[in-house]
């Protein structure tokens, strides 16, 4: 058994996996959704509340009321490669995870673009959940709802390339995204001062 075996044994048997999910395709795991050992190198999540504040004359502080917290996770990771097989399947699961940023859309034959010349109109934004352990997941302990402003994905050059006829493929991938996050469910107290929710998991 490879080294590579022994790895992903491992982040199965114990949960330490990155699993990406597209809230639109449907058409079966191996399009919609898209699951990385977890060699991770950040994982940072930021919480900021957001008030309205109002200066009064005559009162050194402003009247502040609060407006909402929000939540965001920043992950980086590597995609190591141990052989030309295992790097074509990791580039075709980048490639599958980039396709998560974007829209569905539904063909209107009523309607044609000016533009474009095209009868294709959005239907779906490009949500996806994230899901790694008890790191990061929901309160039901599914994976996150959100939304990725953008993945960077940069080969680590100088660990070299696998070559296949005139195709390349980098043995080492660093990747990395913010997720912003889209709360499922009401976070906070109820009016006799307990959590709502208590017997969910939040935020870990």
């Amino acid at each position: 058994m490879s080294y590579r075996d022994l790895a992903n044994q491992y982040a199965q048997g114990s949960g330490a996996e990155l699993i990406i999910k597209s809230m639109i395709s449907t058409a079966g795991a191996s399009s919609g959704q898209v699951t990385f050992p977890a060699f991770l190198k950040n994982l940072t999540q930021g919480f900021k509340s957001n008030w309205q504040t109002e200066d009064v004359f005559g009162r050194n502080d402003p009247i502040a009321t609060f407006q909402s917290t929000r939540r965001t996770v920043a992950v980086g990771f590597d995609v190591p490669s141990a052989s030309l097989q295992e790097a074509q399947t990791n580039l075709s699961k980048i490639s599958t995870l980039i396709k998560f940023l974007y829209p569905a859309y539904y063909d209107n034959m009523s309607v044609e673009s000016i533009s474009t010349k095209s009868n294709l109109i959005m239907s779906k934004s490009p949500l996806v959940t994230v899901k790694f352990a008890n790191l990061i997941q929901s309160q039901d302990g599914t994976g996150l709802l959100g939304y990725i402003d953008g993945i960077d994905v940069n080969p680590t050059l100088s660990l070299g390339m696998f070559a296949s006829g005139k195709l390349f493929y980098p043995k080492n991938y660093e990747i990395s995204f913010n997720l912003n996050v889209l709360h499922k469910q009401d976070i906070g107290f109820n009016d006799t001062g307990d959590w709502l929710n208590e017997n969910k998991k939040f935020p870990f």
